[in-house]
């Protein structure tokens, strides 16, 4: 008989007890391959999902809060050479049912038929004004199907910011009745998302020229999607600047016959800083900043509601200002004379503050010429369209009841026109603001032709410098989705005692199949087979063993993989929210995994027989343990003490204070505690087994029983132990929802997380205003100013880049919430404070929740993380903390003033 044929025959022979050793093979092999093929396909579904969710879409041209017109696609694409959409993407509300069932946070966005290229679809092309396409999540949500109608409620877009300065607020949204022409899936755009997420919004796709409609805009967009894939970042930038206008900056020029001038003004009502630097240079050039007055009194009489202006004069003082002769005769005042005027100072969530300040008059000058120049008053809708001064919509409280008749004679006379003048030096210093700090920029035509100032334009000003960006959306989706959470690792992490709990078992399924030869091993021996010869003998009938259990394993990770993934992607949607994980089962993937479980369990399988082989063939036979080495003993005590000291020293560590342990000092604590017990499980084994005692009793009998096979007592121990320490810290790290109302947990003792579709733009702690709104109930608010961003939760499995940021007030949350991490020039009572610092070198300081540093972007406290703001202007936001886990989870707060 031939050794390969005896391995054969043993291995049939002991069938049973050899399969028994290949199911735990099997087990450690189906955590091994399950959890590399997890990886692989998280990895896989989130490089599909970037291609689902944007189509042909390679490059995407941005802002925040503008807009440019839509026909700079078309250019774009003809001096490019590639596909180009333009679409205006804003959000809404979808209601049906009266109300019943509603929808908030959805993906509005107007679309023309290019769109349908980018899609590669014609699900969007020949929309008519009221159909819509909806994403297959909405018309689940909703009960929607092809032909339905519906209602959409809109954010209102506006080409003003609303929080500039006399805004108004009347309408901050708009409905339009709508019809459901077809239903997207994840392959016709349905999952559109410009944003690293593999969760996909509620997407509603009208029309470009309805939705513009409804906003009252005219060819506006704030989004191009391009298909160029052989084009780079700069060279779609450079394609951009060429074709960008002053009318994409939102710019206006006209001329002003009464002064020779071109005017340079903006929809935005105030000019941008780079703007008007690029027109510094030109000599004969002024910029113009006009203001809105609630009163200017003198000597108890008040004249209410004035434009007051800027005048090209270097001469005029900053206390002095100059009055037109209706304002002089209004207020009874004359040349020499001081007079006071007051003016709002608009804040975050437009809070008012009346402000005022005195000048001394140096001139009276007649309504004519320069002094009667209407165009000084910026368009400003509600206002600049009003009909009679009681009529206007200016954004503050306006006294309706103090216009007299005269002054609606001079609005019907003389509309806007500055009734008092100051130095532009002073205006700057009352009036700048975070929008801008002109209202107009004049050039002098004899000079300058309206040629030359467009030329002026696409010289000194690039769209970057506004906030119009160009990215590489696909390239940077792709990397997102390589470069995330690596789930491979993570499963092969959060499986490690569950990996090694295998190990053991088939260690100890071996060792008891040995047991039940030991009489076999012991007559080799005494018919003269060597040690080595038996010992290869074993480990070649466990190398089959190895493998059959390795095979099966492998097909048992990809069938209970499959089931995972059909779960998740239908009864555990919430977990992930998102239907696109797809399993992807490759070869090198499955060959990995099933060479290291047959390596690992070659080598529990060698260590076995080794250890069997240690004891004599005697021995063996009268089937006795081998007694420890006093050594050995003196070694373990150690260890057992040593375990123990650092373990209770990690532990004492985490209990104290509020603060969030780490996972790696839990784990690493767990891990000694659990060493040193079963160290002390052994020693108390060993020292129970060798008590004498007079009166033998039944429990005597069990610990000698337990003492006289160590090995598998203290392996059955450590199975029961692992398994224990599994769901113990599973259920330690569950969060605790019982101090929700404590001011330092991760609530901050909020009672309610809101956020609203529509932009609240007054304080919702005033209560008079609140009743108004229809909001009776007695309660107090912290707002927040949000600037949308990737979603850094849990909850998007891709690499963050671009967090969403909120801008809050320190003063609202001081005493709330505690902090995994603070700055070392820092102390926790300080964190909140440290955000009213003023802007110095770029650098604001910011704080980020913990899952933004850790899982989101990988960045230690200190680090800096640069943004571009609603302006276009670059900010460096320092981390200077790291919340616990919070409501905030997945954002970086820095101060409302810094939006």
């Amino acid at each position: 008989m031939t050794r390969f044929k005896l391995i054969i025959n043993s291995f049939i022979h002991y069938l049973k007890a050899n399969l028994l050793v290949a199911a735990g093979v099997a087990m450690s092999t189906a955590v091994l391959t399950g959890a590399l093929i997890i990886g692989d396909s998280v990895r896989f579904s989130l490089e599909q999902s970037a291609y689902y969710r944007l189509g042909s879409t390679t490059h995407l041209v941005s802002t925040v809060d503008r807009y440019f017109r839509s026909d700079l696609a078309n250019e774009m694409a003809v001096r490019g050479g590639f596909e180009v959409a333009p679409i205006l993407l804003l959000e809404g509300i979808a209601v049906t049912d009266g109300g019943a069932e509603r929808v908030n946070k959805v993906q509005i966005t107007g679309i023309d038929d290019h769109f349908g290229k980018a899609a590669n679809s014609h699900l969007y092309t020949n929309l008519s004004e009221n159909e819509v396409v909806i994403s297959e999540n909405l018309a689940e949500r909703l009960h929607l199907k092809t032909g339905d109608s519906f209602l959409v409620r809109i954010k209102k877009a506006s080409l003003i910011p609303l929080n500039a300065p006399f805004v108004s607020d009347a309408e901050t949204s708009v409905s339009m009745n709508a019809v459901v022409k077809a239903i997207a899936d994840q392959r016709t755009m349905g999952f559109f998302n410009l944003k690293n997420s593999q969760t996909a919004p509620y997407n509603l796709f009208l029309t470009l020229s309805k939705l513009n409609k409804l906003m009252k805009f005219e060819g506006k967009a704030n989004r191009l999607l391009i298909s160029a894939p052989s084009k780079n970042n700069q060279q779609i930038s450079d394609i951009l600047r060429n074709c960008f206008t002053i009318s994409d900056a939102g710019l206006k020029i006209k001329g002003i016959p009464s002064s020779h001038e071109y005017e340079l003004t903006s929809e935005r009502v105030f000019i941008d800083d780079q703007i008007i630097t690029a027109f510094e240079s030109i000599r004969y050039s002024h910029p113009v900043l006009t203001y809105f007055a609630n009163s200017i009194a003198f000597n108890g009489r008040t004249t209410p509601y004035s434009f007051v202006s800027t005048i090209g004069d270097n001469s005029l003082k900053d206390n002095e200002i100059i009055i037109n002769n209706w304002l002089a005769s209004d207020l009874n005042a004359r040349r020499g004379d001081s007079i006071a005027l007051t003016y709002y100072e608009i804040g975050p969530l437009r809070q008012l503050a009346e402000k005022g300040s005195k000048f001394v008059i140096r001139e009276v000058v007649p309504i004519e010429g320069k002094y009667a120049d209407k165009d000084l008053m910026p368009n400003l809708p509600g206002m600049s369209d009003a009909g009679h001064c009681r009529e206007w919509e200016a954004g503050v409280p306006i006294r309706l009841g103090s216009i007299r008749d005269k002054d609606e004679a001079y609005w019907n006379q003389y509309k806007g026109t500055p009734k008092a003048f100051i130095s532009l030096n002073k205006a700057h210093q009352l009036w700048a603001n975070r929008f801008g700090n002109y209202t107009a920029i004049r050039i002098n035509e004899n000079f300058f032709s309206e040629k030359e100032v467009r030329e002026v334009f696409a010289a000194s000003v690039k769209p970057e410098n506004l906030g119009i960006m160009v990215t590489s959306v696909r390239e940077n989706g792709l990397k997102a989705a390589r470069n995330g959470v690596d789930f491979s690792q993570l499963f092969l992490g959060l499986s490690f005692f569950l990996l090694v709990a295998a190990l053991i078992l088939t260690a100890l399924l071996f060792l008891l199949n040995l047991e039940n030869r030991k009489s076999q091993l012991g007559t080799l021996l005494m018919i003269g087979f060597t040690r080595s010869q038996i010992r290869r003998l074993f480990l070649g009938e466990g190398a089959i063993v190895a493998v059959t259990g390795a095979l099966f394993g492998s097909l048992i990770a990809v069938a209970y993989t499959r089931i995972i993934f059909i779960a998740l992607n239908s009864l555990w949607w919430e977990v992930v929210r998102t239907t696109v994980l797809e399993i992807d089962i490759t070869t090198p993937t499955l060959i990995t995994g099933l060479i290291i479980s047959i390596v690992m369990s070659m080598l529990t399988i060698l260590i076995s027989v080794n250890r069997s082989f240690k004891r004599q063939a005697i021995e063996l036979q009268q089937r006795q343990d081998h007694p420890q080495g006093r050594v050995t003993a003196v070694i373990k005590k150690v260890g057992m003490v040593i375990s123990l000291s650092l373990a209770v020293g990690l532990i004492a560590i985490q209990l104290p204070g509020n603060q969030q342990s780490s996972a790696a000092l839990f784990f690493i604590s767990g891990c000694l505690l659990l060493i040193g017990l079963l160290l002390f499980a052994d020693y108390w084994l060993r020292r129970s087994g060798q008590k004498s005692v007079d009166n033998f009793t039944i429990r005597h009998l069990n610990s000698r029983n337990r003492s006289q096979n160590l090995s598998r007592s203290l392996t059955v121990i450590t199975l029961f132990a692992l398994g224990t320490f599994l769901v113990v810290s599973t259920g330690a790290n569950r969060m605790d929802l019982s101090k929700a109302t404590d001011k330092s947990s991760g609530t901050g003792g909020f009672h309610f997380f809101a956020e609203s579709s529509i932009p609240v733009l007054f304080s919702l702690n005033d209560k008079d205003r609140r009743k108004t709104e229809g909001l009776p109930a007695e309660f107090s608010a912290a707002q927040f100013s949000k600037i949308e961003g990737d979603d850094a939760s849990c909850l998007n499995l891709n690499r963050v880049s671009n967090p969403a940021i909120l801008g809050a007030d320190p003063e609202i949350l001081k005493d709330r919430f505690s902090f995994a991490s603070v700055s070392p020039e820092l102390k926790n009572d300080k964190v909140w404070e440290a955000l009213n610092r003023p802007l110095t070198h770029g650098v604001i300081p910011a704080i980020a929740d913990q899952t933004v540093i850790q899982w989101g972007l990988g960045m230690n406290i200190g680090d800096t993380l640069n943004y571009r703001n609603e302006m276009g202007n670059s900010l460096r936001l320092k981390l200077i903390a790291g919340l616990s886990p919070s409501v905030f989870q997945g954002y970086v707060l820095i101060s409302n003033t810094n939006f």
